[in-house]
């Protein structure tokens, strides 16, 4: 189990995290809700946080909310 300095130093200092990601391995809830702790510390524009978290744990979920943002994306950015 890492701790959140260890967790704060590596989301805070690698730029290519996705790289280091193991998408096999289940996150325990404990480092995700460490993970938004340090996240809602970024800065926003006029300091008015306008950010919201929806945590998807249910693999099928995951999978219908992926495939409806791939298609809201291609209707956005398609050339």
């Amino acid at each position: 189990m890492m701790d959140l300095a260890t967790i704060d130093k590596l989301l805070t200092t690698t730029r290519t995290v996705r790289k280091r990601l193991d998408l096999t391995r289940a996150v325990p809830r404990d480092v995700i809700e460490q993970c938004l702790e340090i996240a809602i510390q970024a800065p926003t524009g006029g300091n008015i946080p306008r950010y919201h978290f929806v945590v998807v744990t249910d693999a099928a979920k995951r999978a219908a909310l992926a495939t409806l943002y791939k298609r809201a994306y291609l209707e956005v950015y398609s050339p």
